[in-house]
């Protein structure tokens, strides 16, 4: 029953609803189902509906972004490419604070990092969860004109969730899902499948899954895009990419810190500073710095992480511009193989503390990357990029195992292991894109080649109770598990490189004003050898595959000036690096997807919404053999695999971002997917489920409101926040190991003392729920999520 006053405010809106044109009727819609559904109070509705008189009164006042779009064509399209270009020396002065909207009258923290020449990619100081531009397609494109599913993580979003690793942000992030591999890394899919990476559009081999990750603060924005991205990627899973872009130096001065402290002695603090190093501004720098430490629920686990980064712009005209970035870290963490299950799978309830293997158990995992990125902006629109990229990872670790489980005793025999793994990747990316006017029409064009090396040296060795009795029969709670037990050699060790090169070109046609049709192509070889150092045998070429074709194709419909619907077709060709139990290597995926979908954008591109619906079908996907094993690969310390035959994922997702009303920031997602063997392959049959740990139902909501408690807008802002993360149920690498659905809610205070100072507490998965954020097989790989824990942050700047 609604009050006196509720029942005025109901009329106050529908009054002003009359007075709306046509054109704004679906704008109407959309917040009255926004209220409905996230916020049940007239109050609130009511400044949703002031919110939209005042946006009216804003359309009159600034431009559009599609009016954006046409001033940014008529100096130079590519100008505003991300981090660098003609417009990234001064040519935007406005901070966030005054681009903002009329509604957006208070001045937060993140507003104090002055845009004057960030470039409208970056989201650093943009005070908001939705971009303007994405470069996961090498040039920079509007999330609209893009016929695949993409999503961004944006610096706002990391700061207000105190978001701290990739794998934490990743969480985050609509049809993305994260699985916990125990020793500081992840695995991360998408539809089912792994997903490639990229770093400031530069693909490369890997540097995702399996391996660790630079700390969070040095980057801007995290974009995923869902599907295959072969034309660009090279060998493109269906899963997707993860575009991890930089920060970049800004020409002011700008000081920021931040520092955390949580449950399990959680300790978090990085230092930002950036600004110009001549007088002339032509010289650009920004320096990052991080430190990590943390114990697990778990004892002796553990993990710390030093970081460091570095960048310079070099400014040689107003169309030439060259950065330098070098990036370090140190990381050492506890290596935890899982708990085990009953021997039909079934959970055995063992409390969250617990951890078995020996305290010994350990992985370091130093790294370092270097990086160049060369740009010059061209007459008439058009720009050449050349970059390149150097990492190099340097991965040992120790650790003990069940290999053996017997649930009724909890008792088992034990595995120890030693593993070494040294990888380096240099890639390289030369690209050329602008316009070419025909017919009265504006087409987009791009061509450009790419050139990935990758060499793996790897050694290991372990050994079990087939050698030492001891090691049989522990009780797993307190095994006796001497370090001098562990193979004193290494052998034998393999040098294994690989090759990806390939020619690629796209046009965006514009065949009528408001139909766009995308075309097109990559031209690729691929080649893997290895040779045994240790015998000094000569090089085994294991894998080659010239000159394969990957087409793509699509078409684009702007319907309105807020909705575009679209179709596409990719694709498919991946190398994979698993081996099967005969020693042999997994043969490259190879399939197609088709995917439609419709996106739209309001309140001057505040709010995003998308849906999306796929089909994947593919061939010689690797899967994990149910047996569990981890004996094979060159070393014999690597998982075991086995091909599919033909598999189909399908399904849909979507997404709304951004800010509704006043002060609410958003971030919702939905996915289902259904990913199941058409043909079986191996131990695989016909129609059952093929990826484990992939959920059908997968949501993701994040919400924060800020509001000033007095008449001053840059001081005294109090923020709540809080967020659902829920999936369906899953299976494991064994099928026998299941786990129901499950909830994790998170909640949020915060407070802004003044721009330069904000506090916040977050208490994550509030009802303490029980979980498991990976599934494995009945002897390990199966780890728990963190139970309920607190974070008090501040964030600071000068």
């Amino acid at each position: 029953m609604l009050t006196l006053s509720e029942t005025n405010r109901l009329k106050r809106y529908k009054k002003r609803y009359k007075k709306t044109s046509k054109h704004n009727l679906s704008r109407y819609w959309l917040l009255s189902g926004l209220c409905l559904g996230l916020v049940p109070t007239a109050a609130l509705c009511e400044e949703v509906a002031l919110a939209q008189d005042s946006s009216e009164t804003e359309k009159s006042e600034g431009m559009s972004l599609q009016d954006d779009e046409i001033q940014e064509d008529k100096s130079s399209r590519h100008g505003l490419h991300d981090g660098k270009g003609p417009h990234h020396r001064g040519n935007h002065k406005k901070s966030h604070a005054d681009s903002s909207s009329s509604d957006e009258n208070y001045v937060s923290i993140r507003d104090l990092i002055v845009s004057a020449d960030r470039p409208k990619a970056t989201t650093d100081g943009s005070g908001s969860y939705v971009v303007k531009g994405v470069t996961i397609g090498k040039r920079i494109q509007r999330l609209e004109d893009i016929p695949q599913s993409v999503s961004v993580m944006t610096k706002q979003q990391m700061l207000d969730q105190n978001l701290n690793t990739v794998s934490q942000a990743l969480t985050q992030m609509p049809g993305v899902n994260v699985n916990n591999y125990g020793d500081g890394t992840s695995g991360v899919t998408a539809r089912g499948y792994g997903m490639n990476t990229q770093y400031d559009s530069i693909p490369s081999f890997g540097g995702l899954s399996f391996a660790q990750q630079f700390d969070l603060s040095i980057y801007d924005r995290i974009e995923t895009i869902r599907g295959p991205d072969g034309i660009f990627q090279g060998g493109g899973s269906p899963g997707g990419s993860v575009n991890f872009v930089h920060k970049r130096p800004l020409d002011k001065f700008h000081v920021a810190t931040s520092g955390s402290v949580g449950s399990w002695n959680n300790l978090h603090a990085d230092f930002d500073v950036t600004g110009p190093l001549n007088k002339a501004g032509t010289i650009n720098g920004r320096i990052v710095m991080a430190g990590a430490s943390r114990d697990y629920f778990y004892k002796p686990g553990h993990d710390q992480r030093w970081t460091g980064y570095g960048a310079i712009d070099f400014h040689f005209d107003e169309k030439t511009t060259l950065t330098l970035m070098a990036t370090g870290q140190k990381n050492t963490t506890t290596r935890f193989m899982g708990l085990p299950r009953g021997s039909d799978g079934s959970d055995l309830h063992l409390p969250v503390s617990t951890y078995i293997g020996a305290g010994w158990n350990k992985t370091r995992s130093p790294m370092y990357e270097l990086a160049a990125d060369f740009e010059r902006h061209l007459d008439k629109g058009w720009l050449v990029r050349l970059a390149g990229r150097h990492r190099q990872t340097n991965n040992s670790q120790q650790y003990s195992y069940l290999n053996k489980f017997n649930s009724a005793t909890m008792k088992g025999n034990f595995a120890l292991a030693k593993a070494i793994d040294k990888e380096t990747y240099d890639d390289v990316d030369l690209y050329v894109t602008g316009p070419v006017h025909l017919f009265n029409r504006k087409h987009i064009f791009l061509v450009g080649a790419n050139y990935s090396y990758n060499v793996e040296k790897d050694a290991g060795s372990s050994v079990s109770s087939s050698k030492y009795p001891q090691l049989a029969d522990q009780d797993i709670f307190a095994p006796i598990l001497s370090s001098s037990l562990l193979p004193e050699t290494l052998s034998p060790y393999y040098r294994e490189p690989s090759i990806q090169k390939g020619m690629y070109a796209s046009a965006q046609i514009e065949v009528i004003k408001p139909v766009q049709v995308l075309l097109g192509g990559r031209w690729s070889s691929y080649e893997y050898k290895y040779r045994n150092l240790t015998t000094g045998s000569a090089y085994v070429h294991s894998q080659h595959v010239a000159n394969q074709l990957t087409p793509y194709a699509g078409v684009v419909w702007h319907m309105t000036p807020s909705l575009t619907s679209y179709f596409s077709f990719t694709d498919i060709f991946a190398p994979q690096g698993g081996y099967t139990e005969s020693g042999e290597r997994i043969k490259p995926i190879q399939g197609q997807q088709m995917e439609v979908g419709i996106k739209g954008a309001w309140f001057h591109e505040k709010l995003h919404a998308s849906f999306a619906a796929y089909r994947v079908m593919e061939r010689n996907r690797a899967q994990a053999t149910q047996d569990g094993r981890i004996d094979c690969g060159l070393n014999g310390t690597s998982t075991c695999y086995e091909a599919a035959g033909l598999v189909r994922s399908q399904g849909f997702d979507t997404e709304i971002i951004g800010r509704p009303i006043k002060g609410l920031d958003i971030n919702m997602g939905y996915t289902y997917n259904d990913n199941r063997v058409l043909k079986g392959g191996g131990s695989l049959v016909k129609g059952i489920r093929f990826t484990s740990n992939s959920p059908a139902h997968l949501f993701k909501l994040w919400s924060h409101y800020r509001f000033a408690l007095g008449s001053s807008s840059d001081k005294n802002i109090l923020s709540f926040g809080g967020g659902v993360n829920a999936q369906s149920s899953t299976f494991g690498n064994s099928r026998l190991v299941t786990q129901p659905s499950y909830v994790i809610a998170s909640a949020q205070v915060g407070y802004q003392l003044d721009p330069k100072f904000e506090i916040s507490v977050t208490v994550s998965n509030l009802s303490n729920a029980r979980y498991y954020t990976r599934l494995g097989t009945l002897n390990y790989y199966n780890y728990y999520g963190d139970p309920r824990s607190f974070m008090f942050s501040v964030h600071s700047a000068l």
